[in-house]
């Protein structure tokens, strides 16, 4: 009987420690669990930080965009402010200049009578154009009577002038059958002082060859200096710009 005890007894004894390394084992599997579960913890954990990490980058397009509309609107004022210095300072361009012009016109008025006295004006300009339209209009077949109406016409450098070009009229004018006309078409009275004129003309002539019919048109510009001489205006010089009548 005592024998049986004593074999129940190692069997127990042998059991026990079996049990306690099964608790061992218990426990590092657990303690092995816990591990893992923080791993998967910490790896969960790690994709909400690398997302977080978008949230910062997607905010970096905000300020940049804050930043270029301010820059925008800041260049938009500063084109404003200076249109508005642009917009002063034509403004007062135009009032001085207009100041100016006023100015030279009150002090050329007294001195240029053309522009103040219409009535002396015109009849320096009608008598120019008459005077014009005699001495450059000729017959190849009387010659002679324009010569004779244009000294009454001329006076002073301007006879000399017209008689060296006439020279050339009365030369080729009957071989050719030269019949010309002229005819102012446009006058105006430039400078008008007390008993001087000097007045801008544009003509056209009109030739025609008798013999065969055959007519040309030219237009001339020249000015006139005019003097007032026996109650009518004369011319005086004559300027085409060129050297010759």
């Amino acid at each position: 009987m005592a024998d049986k005890t004593r074999e129940a007894s190692d069997e127990t004894a042998a059991d026990t420690p079996a049990t306690a390394d099964e608790t061992r084992e218990t426990v590092t599997e657990a303690e092995t669990a816990d591990e893992a579960s923080e791993s998967v913890d910490e790896t969960a954990a790690a994709p909400d930080e690398t997302a977080a990490a978008p949230d910062e980058t997607a905010a970096a397009p905000d300020e940049t965009s804050d930043e270029t509309t301010e820059d925008r609107r800041s260049r938009t004022r500063l084109v404003a402010v200076i249109l508005g210095l642009v917009t002063v300072v034509l403004a007062g361009f135009g009032v001085w200049a207009t100041l100016e012009a006023h100015s030279l016109r009150s002090t050329a008025a007294p001195q240029n009578l053309a522009l103040t006295d219409g009535a002396a004006t015109n009849a320096v300009n009608r008598q120019v154009t008459s005077a014009i339209n005699t001495v450059f209009s000729y017959n190849y077949a009387n010659t002679a009577a324009t010569r004779r109406a244009a000294q009454s016409l001329l006076t002073g450098p301007a006879i000399q002038q017209y008689n060296t070009y006439f020279a050339l009229v009365t030369k080729d004018a009957p071989a050719q059958k030269l019949v010309v006309t002229t005819r102012v078409t446009n006058s105006g009275v430039e400078l008008l002082t007390g008993n001087r004129a000097r007045v801008l003309v544009f003509a056209n002539q009109q030739d025609t060859r008798a013999g065969t019919k055959q007519t040309s048109y030219a237009g001339a510009l020249f000015a006139v200096t005019a003097v007032h001489q026996g109650n009518r205006w004369k011319i005086e010089n004559i300027d085409t710009f060129s050297g010759s009548p």
